[in-house]
């Protein structure tokens, strides 16, 4: 076979195996060491050819992180650095792989080809291992983790070894493996410890950890690792990769002690020690990483168990039925005949049962059969603890057998219904403490089958008698509902529970007699449920929640048409952001089978814009700027000291809550500090803004967002931050009326309702003019005609005349008349001092200036034409 193919293998699973890529050019998967393991599971044409995409892939992955820090070498300018990895990347060039060429080779390959692959392994780990480097340094951090299963609150327990001296025995004759006990042969029982590994994928094998106290002195002389298992303690549901491991040691011989102790003592106190992990390759310098020195080793006489309490998959068999009598629920007919008596010891473990050392006990026929599923492993773990799965380290070994003792003899013979099953991991005796049996027989569905389970001291004395029965219902396989996964997005701190998710389609099935439903999901600070799921059909009905107790009975999940989920907690903080919260709904029958199980998340996501149907009023902005007409505290002239604005006449806020929209008004106001600051306002109120803001002049930028409160997880300091959206953006003007939108002219006969004009705009030299022009001066509001009106009658009284001239616009001077005031108004026109001797030549063009005070006191300048002709 092509020896490229073969070193693409090799190297895939040299890549692949755990992580799928390289992490970095020092920091790879799966120490090389640890092949062999990974070579075999690559035995057929069909594991190697699901491979070799992922093999690629893994290549183009380290090539990447090769070159990435290809770049950072160069920038620090490391000459060695920067040529190791040059050359590292063109082997990796070279290892591309041809990936269909390969699969064509594979399939035209022999079995004898295959074979080669065995003999080349040697020479191509060598070739792999050179051409990526220093597969090192994969295990950056090791700490010793508190198990609740092994350690006390207050610190690490002592790993507690024994040796074991060894009771003639056989476990057992007639059952596969069996294990032959030798009279005073002496053997050593394991401890155990729990250590977290970084990386999290990291993978641990027993050679390359060591316990070592202060000094750096390793136990490796007296003390071995025999088996490191990945754990599971303190994990939770969603968890994938904990970086938890299950340490096994045991010493390599106990002898008369002394070593032990000096080994783990000095001067009668305990010595402390750390779990070191070793790294180092071939190709690498020594690497170790160690954890705290917090661990303490203690010996003790060897006591074997003298109870045999094991889980079935999650269940205790504390409640799970036997036949202890004719009353037990796993008989079909209680007129049915046990004669077997349970036995359990009376007080130590012993190889041979007796009518001394035992009793009669192991009542369970008051409790539930077992729900098994027809082609799922069974998981039967001896624990020392009843609540939780503690492996036991007195125990060596056990096996399952079938409970014939208590089958019923009837016809048809439940005995010869149950050998008629095909089962795997009977009759075998397993070294350790768990074991898995599976019942793989379409026909045994409905069907009450009976197993018994015994174990081994590894003194040879049994934990039990006669073993422990328990009996399972056989189900078939429930069906499994797709998982739905929503996104529930968090509008309002005040409206949480009552959030719905998005729809989401499925298509379920009928359920045949469904009488229970269990809803798991996973907590937040120990409280559980986190979210509910209701199940909905075509007419948007709920016919099925997980918050209501629901009569199964009465609902048929085939007409579900979607799923959607809310939240059961009151505080969207609670949630973290853009996390997926798990949940588990199992529905059972009468029996415990499950029928049907779905897999729920939700995942809280915050808005990404503003409430629909925000807007600025129709050609209120035009090219960016908002002419906000302030209305005054009050409009007679001189007398407001500010001008308002509600903001709902500005906006259309939509779906949106107007209490929520944030309008910022920039440089309205002066801190405490008498710098210019903003003055921000809610939607549901109003603008205010000093008079001396109010120019008609100086633009403001004006930013509106729609705040949602505190519906994010993320924290300023000891505070939740509150999410908002921006929503626009644009300029303001403050303006009152009369601004460039305000003009002012002699009234027409139209606008003073007469006929002919009862006014004249011609005076002449000399001649003094009772005219009281105010009166015949009308203004005109383009903004808006309600503040349209004559100079003597403003709207509400907001101007008043403070002066005005009469200048000739030919130099500017007030060279004729002076204009009489009166209580504000225009009375009189005076001609100033005559001469006798002077005249205008011609008409005079002149201007009629009136300098008026608004409402805010600002000046208003009104200019129009007026003539002087000559006498």
């Amino acid at each position: 076979m092509n020896k490229k193919f073969l070193s693409a293998i090799l190297f895939g699973a040299l890549m692949v195996s755990s992580t799928g890529t390289f992490v970095s050019c020092k920091d790879y998967d799966d120490d090389i060491d640890n092949l062999q393991g990974q070579i075999d599971k690559l035995a057929t044409k069909e594991d190697m050819e699901a491979k070799l995409a992922q093999m690629q892939a893994a290549i183009d992955a380290a090539k990447a992180t090769a070159e990435e820090a290809l770049k950072k070498a160069e920038a620090g300018g490391n000459a060695d650095e920067i040529a190791d990895l040059t050359k590292r990347i063109e082997a990796l060039e070279k290892a591309t792989i041809d990936v269909e060429a390969l699969k064509k080779e594979l399939k035209d390959a022999v079995n004898e080809d295959i074979d080669k692959f065995r003999g080349e392994m040697e020479e191509l780990i060598g070739e792999v291992e050179g051409l990526v480097g220093k597969i090192a340094d994969l295990v950056t951090s090791v700490e010793l983790v508190k198990s609740y299963a092994i350690d006390q609150e207050s610190g690490f327990a002592p790993i507690m070894l024994s040796t074991a001296i060894e009771q003639e025995n056989v476990f057992s004759e007639g059952i596969s493996n069996k294990i032959t006990f030798t009279k005073d042969a002496e053997v050593q029982t394991p401890g155990q410890f729990l250590v977290r590994v970084s990386p999290t994928n990291a993978v641990l094998t027993p050679d390359m950890i060591s316990l070592v106290n202060s000094q750096g002195e390793n136990l490796d002389g007296i003390l071995e690792v025999v088996k490191v298992e990945k754990s599971e303690v303190l994990l939770s549901r969603a968890a994938n990769e904990s970086g938890l491991w299950n340490v096994t040691v045991q010493l390599k011989n106990y002898g008369d002690g002394k070593a032990f102790d000096a080994a783990t003592s000095n001067e009668g106190k305990k010595i402390l020690f750390a779990a070191q992990v070793n790294n180092t390759l071939s190709t690498s310098e020594t690497r170790y990483v160690t954890s705290s020195y917090d661990l303490t080793l203690g010996w003790k006489e060897f006591e074997g168990a003298n109870k045999l309490n094991y889980f079935v998959d999650t269940k205790n068999v504390a409640e799970i039925n036997n036949r202890f009598s004719n009353t037990s629920l796993s008989l079909k007919e209680q007129t049915a005949t046990i004669d077997y008596k349970e036995l359990e010891w009376k007080d130590k473990a012993a190889v041979k049962p007796t009518a001394d050392n035992t009793i009669n006990d192991d009542n369970r026929s008051a409790e539930e059969v077992y729900p098994a599923v027809q082609g799922q492993a069974l998981k039967i773990a001896l624990s020392s603890s009843n609540d939780e799965v503690v492996a036991p380290t007195n125990i060596r070994a056990i096996y399952v057998v079938l409970d014939k003792q208590n089958a019923v003899e009837s016809a048809p013979s439940e005995l010869n219904a149950w050998n008629s099953y095909t089962y795997t991991g009977l009759n075998t005796v397993v070294e350790g403490t768990s074991t898995e049996i599976t019942i793989d027989s379409k026909s045994a569905i409905n069907d009450i089958i009976g197993f018994r389970v015994f174990a081994v001291n590894y003194d040879g004395t049994l934990v039990d008698p006669d073993g422990k029965a328990f009996y399972v219902n056989l189900g078939d396989k429930s069906a499994d509902w797709n998982a739905v996964d929503t996104k529930i997005t968090a509008l309002s701190p005040d409206a949480v529970t009552t959030t719905k998710s998005e729809e989401i389609t499925v298509s379920l099935t009928k359920l045949t007699a469904p009488t229970t439903a269990e809803w798991t999901t996973d907590k937040i600070d120990e409280t559980t449920p986190v979210f509910h799921a209701y199940f909905v059909d075509k007419d948007n009905q709920v016919i099925y929640n997980t918050l209501s107790a629901n009569n199964l009975s009465d609902v048929d999940f085939s007409k579900v048409a979607k799923v959607y989920t809310m939240p059961a907690l009151p505080d969207w903080t609670s949630y973290e952001d853009n996390k997926a919260y798990n949940g588990t709904l199992t529905i059972k029958n009468e029996s415990g089978h499950v029928l049907a199980t779905m897999n729920l998340s939700m995942t809280k996501v915050l808005p990404t814009g503003i409430p629909e149907g925000f807007s600025i009023k129709t050609a209120q902005v035009a090219e960016g700027i908002y002419n906000c007409y302030m209305i005054p505290d009050t409009w007679a002239a001189s007398q407001a000291t500010e001008g308002t604005m509600e903001m709902s006449e500005i906006f259309n806020f939509g779906k949106g809550t107007p209490a929520q929209y944030n309008i910022s008004f920039a440089t309205s106001t002066v801190d405490k500090n008498n710098k210019p600051a903003a003055i921000t306002v809610k939607g549901d109120e109003k603008l205010v803004v000093n008079k001396d803001y109010i120019n008609n002049n100086d633009k403001h930028v004006t930013t509106v967002v729609y705040n949602y409160g505190k519906i994010s997880s993320v924290k300023e300091g000891a505070e939740y931050v509150d999410v908002t959206r921006a929503a626009a953006e644009f300029q303001t003007i403050y303006n009152c009326i009369y601004n460039n939108t305000y003009s002012w002219h002699w009234a027409t006969a139209e606008e003073l309702k007469v006929d002919k004009l009862p006014y004249y705009t011609e005076l002449t030299y000399g001649t003094d003019a009772d005219l009281k022009a105010d009166t015949y001066i009308y203004g005109v509001s383009t903004w808006d005609g309600r503040y349209s009106a004559f100079l003597n009658d403003t709207y509400k009284s907001s101007l008043v005349i403070e002066d005005a001239t009469l200048t000739s616009d030919a130099n500017g001077e007030e060279e004729y008349f002076d204009v009489e005031i009166a209580d504000g108004h225009i009375v009189k026109f005076n001609a100033v001092a005559e001469s006798s001797t002077t005249n205008p030549t011609a008409p005079v063009q002149s201007t009629l200036t009136i300098t008026a005070k608004d409402m805010y006191g600002h000046d208003v300048v009104i200019k129009l034409p007026m003539t002087v002709n000559k006498r």
